[in-house]
């Protein structure tokens, strides 16, 4: 078993320094401490940089090599490559390079011993409590001169016992460790050891890795910042529908069409006329109406208009669900009770009816709405076919106009953009979004499923600092039937689509969740959900996407071509 040698910062020397013959006496250094035995034990930094106080001037210099023994002290070492020399005369240090050339360099002891006094101010200062009297010593390496034979011509500023030349080259680990002990000073006090703080401070001074890319939440924030811009230019397509009486309006996920519904309510209210916005999911309805908080105008679903007509007419409504099946009742019975109010005498009118998600409205169920229109009112119908989930008409020849594309996708990032859009059919849509994280996918089985979600939450809130009220969880099938709860995740409280709360992670199935959508989604339980539900739940997420399934469902959501 080979005994280790010091812990070298950085563990491996870099091509480009190995490759600098000015550095060919440093690396030198570097191999001969690198994996040596006697040093076990040790840090070694190599290339200590600083700028800091010496002298009462503020002063960069570099130190060529810190060795640290967490129960001793620390050693700097000065390198000086080529054949060295000093003249008394006038202080003058040289070095004479392989081609016999002559070069000035610096005092190389005094480089040292300048070192060493910046990062003992360093480590005294940043020293938690009270800092120990701490070991350190300086000295210099010389490579390739050999040790003079007169002791004397070394000097009191230099002991020959700090000075290591060609001579030591073969064992200089153990001849800096020795350098290290050298002498106790004449202070009296004993060292009291760097310790794992001390190696750790050290650590701080000579720097540590660096990512000074964005955490993800602020990624995140900009991308939204970007795609609220351009989701806001969609509604220069109201400008110029103005004076249309009735507008079919179609597009892809993400093309702004909920965005418009709800400026439309507004900019209708604002004016002081009547208007209903009405859609098809309640945990849409929840979100539009708070949207159009404020505003005169209302929001419903289409069976909630139903019931609310139904009642201030006094229609006896439970028992007509009681004598047919649900599916019935909510298909047919409840938009048929609607419709003999409307011909009777309709309770309420209004200036403009929106209507949202008209991809699951029945031709019939929008003929009905149009009885509660006032003659001068206007209709606009806004639809995705290809998020047809619940078998809704073809309202072009219900309504009577042609549809007027949106062909701008402005909520998505462009790498989601190009996952969801692998499952549309229809128009083509180009993308105006920013470029954007990468799509996560995530493999689990699905009896890891539940604890590979909670694994990625607590990444995302925890690690990157996602706010949980801007994540959703959805499933491709209903949550009672997934291995999730609505009411946590682990330790991270969540809640509904219809019920929105801050500090909480929504939960909820693709099917609930149409029409919304969240900075970030994680999508799972997805299973052998049909192209239009993959769709639908891939496009939910506008900023960031994470996919978590077995690896054949991820292949098949474009795992392989991401």
């Amino acid at each position: 078993m080979t005994t280790p040698g010091p812990r070298m910062i950085p563990a491996a020397l870099p091509a480009e320094i190995r490759a600098d013959p000015k550095r060919s006496a440093e690396v030198q250094v570097y191999d001969c401490l690198c994996g040596d035995p006697v040093l076990a034990g040790f840090t070694v930094f190599y290339s200590c940089e600083w700028i800091g106080e010496h002298d009462g001037l503020l002063k960069d210099g570099e130190a060529d090599f810190v060795l640290v023994h967490p129960a001793i002290g620390y050693l700097v070492i000065e390198v000086k490559g080529g054949r060295v020399s000093r003249r008394i005369a006038d202080g003058k240090w040289m070095t004479i390079d392989r081609d016999d050339e002559p070069h000035p360099i610096s005092n190389p002891v005094a480089q040292a011993k300048k070192s060493k006094k910046v990062i003992l101010n360093a480590l005294r200062e940043k020293w938690p409590g009270r800092a120990p009297f701490l070991w350190a010593r300086h000295g210099v390496v010389f490579p390739h001169s050999y040790r003079p034979r007169n002791a004397a011509a070394f000097g009191a500023a230099m002991p020959q016992e700090l000075v290591a030349c060609k001579e030591e080259m073969p064992k200089l680990g153990a001849y800096l460790f020795q350098m290290l002990a050298w002498a106790q000073e004449g202070t009296g006090e004993q060292p009291g050891g760097l310790g794992a703080a001390g190696v750790s401070l050290l650590e701080d001074f000579y720097g540590r890795d660096l990512d000074f890319s964005p955490r993800l939440s602020t990624v995140i924030e900009e991308s939204e910042a970007e795609l609220l811009k351009l989701t806001e230019t969609q509604t220069r397509y109201l400008d110029f529908l103005a004076a249309a009486p009735i507008a079919l309006i179609e597009g892809g996920a993400g093309t702004g069409k909920t965005t418009l519904a709800v400026e439309r309510a507004r900019r209708a209210a604002a004016i002081g006329r009547s208007a209903v916005l009405i859609c098809f999911n309640h945990p849409l309805a929840v979100h539009l109406s708070s949207e159009l908080s404020g505003t005169t105008a209302s929001v419903t679903t289409f069976h909630g208009f139903c019931g609310r007509m139904c009642s201030v007419v006094g229609m006896d409504v439970v028992s007509v669900r009681a004598a047919c099946d649900e599916r019935t009742f909510w298909a047919e019975r409840l938009p048929s009770l609607l419709a003999d109010i409307g011909l009777d005498d309709p309770p309420e009118t209004y200036d403009d009816l929106i209507i949202d998600e008209g991809q699951d409205f029945r031709g019939e169920w929008v003929d009905v709405l149009r009885l509660f229109l006032k003659p001068e009112g206007s209709m606009f119908v806004f639809r995705d076919d290809f998020q047809n989930l619940y078998g809704g008409a073809e309202l072009s020849r219900v309504l009577g106009v042609p549809p007027m594309p949106l062909c701008e996708n402005v909520r998505n990032t462009a790498k989601i953009f190009k996952i969801g859009n692998r499952f549309r059919e229809g128009p083509p849509q180009r993308c105006l979004g920013p470029a954007g994280e990468d799509v996560r996918w995530v493999i689990a089985s699905p009896e890891r499923l539940g604890r590979t979600v909670e694994r990625e939450l607590n990444r995302l809130i925890d690690t990157e600092g996602i706010a949980p009220e801007g994540i959703a969880v959805l499933t491709g099938c209903a949550v009672e039937a997934s291995p999730f709860s609505t009411a946590a995740i682990g330790r991270h409280a969540c809640t509904t689509a219809d019920e929105p709360i801050v500090n909480h992670v929504v939960v909820d199935s693709v099917m609930r969740f149409k029409g919304l959508d969240r900075p970030v989604v994680i999508l799972c339980a997805i299973g052998n959900a049909g192209d239009e539900l993959a769709y639908v739940g891939l496009t939910r997420a506008r900023s960031l996407l994470v996919v978590v399934d077995d690896e054949k469902t991820l292949a098949r959501l474009g795992r392989l071509e991401a």
